[in-house]
């Protein structure tokens, strides 16, 4: 039996007509224009519908951990990522933190980091949350929502993957199944390119 994935969308109109097209096209294609058109179709073979293959650019950005500490994402160059961006209040974001940590610890030792980004929370509500639900990961607040804005997504949660370079290579909006085949390849496959080059 087929898990269900459940969404919550922001502004779902809005956000499209920000990209240049409908939802559904936006989606279909990706954010971003002009991007190097990587084929990471040999990648893994095929997730089975569960990540895309990413299209565009890969917004560079600062933000704060949950002791105001600022760190970039460049910070994270020469690991593969695990992107995610959730909020307290999306049940879809809090049934997908246990797993989601659990496959961070899986491949940590060899080089995959989970930055988890708080969508337009304050600290007084995400660090009680994080107390009760920790996320094995480091947690940062885009306070303004206007990174998860760049990145072009139109609900929560939303999962990217960044290779070693810094480049953004596959994403998923919605809740994944972390225990998914394919899923595990595609971060596998990163894992092993320590040459990645820089887009």
């Amino acid at each position: 039996m087929q898990r269900r994935h459940f969404l919550h969308t922001l502004g779902a109109l809005g956000t499209a007509g920000a990209l240049g097209g409908t939802g559904a096209q936006a989606l279909a294609a990706g954010p971003g224009k002009g991007a190097e058109q990587a084929d990471d179709s040999a990648l893994a073979g095929t997730s089975g519908g569960t990540l895309s293959a990413w299209r565009g650019a890969t917004p560079a950005f600062t933000l704060n951990d949950l002791d105001g500490k600022p760190h970039a994402l460049s910070e994270w160059r020469g690991h593969v990522i695990i992107l995610n961006f959730w909020a307290t209040w999306c049940g879809p974001c809090r049934e997908e933190i246990p797993a989601m940590g659990a496959v961070a610890r899986q491949y940590r030792q060899r080089g995959l980091a989970l930055v988890a980004v708080n969508y337009k929370e304050p600290l007084a509500t995400v660090k009680p949350f994080i107390d009760k639900l920790p996320i094995d990961g480091t947690v940062l607040l885009d306070a303004d929502g206007a990174v998860y804005k760049r990145f072009g997504s139109l609900g929560l949660p939303a999962t990217y993957l960044i290779d070693r370079a810094g480049n953004a290579r596959f994403w998923r909006m919605g809740e994944l199944e972390w225990s998914d085949v394919g899923l595990h390849g595609h971060i596998e496959a990163l894992l092993t390119q320590k040459g990645n080059a820089t887009a």
